[in-house]
């Protein structure tokens, strides 16, 4: 099995193109909680926001990291929602993300 599979920013479903500018990285897990998502409610500002969109936005710009960098923490509307939609602080994903700190692994370089 691969760690990765190939998401589709704009989904298929939703007209969206089996082209680079539309594709991106994402474990299973990530991709079949996005399905065909592109929106989510942020109960902060009360508005319908777009998710974060890899290959248009930058990820400094809607998160941040945790003290231990366990937790990814929404900065943004857009942060925010990606979050709670895609469950990126999954109780799996912040205990890899803790013994990759402990090993010196994480978090990954940023821009």
């Amino acid at each position: 099995m691969d760690p990765f599979s190939v998401e589709h920013i704009i989904p298929r479903v939703l007209g969206g193109q089996t082209e680079l500018d539309n594709l991106a990285l994402a474990c299973q897990g990530c991709n079949g909680r996005k399905y065909s998502k592109t929106e989510g409610f942020d109960p902060i500002s009360n508005r319908q926001v777009p998710l974060y969109h890899p290959r248009e936005q930058r990820w400094l710009d809607h998160f941040a990291w945790n003290g231990d960098c366990s937790e990814i923490v929404g900065i943004t509307a857009i942060g925010r929602v990606t979050i709670a939609e895609l469950r990126l602080n999954r109780t799996e994903l912040v205990n890899l993300r803790r013994i990759l700190y402990a090993a010196g692994e994480h978090p990954p370089p940023m821009e």
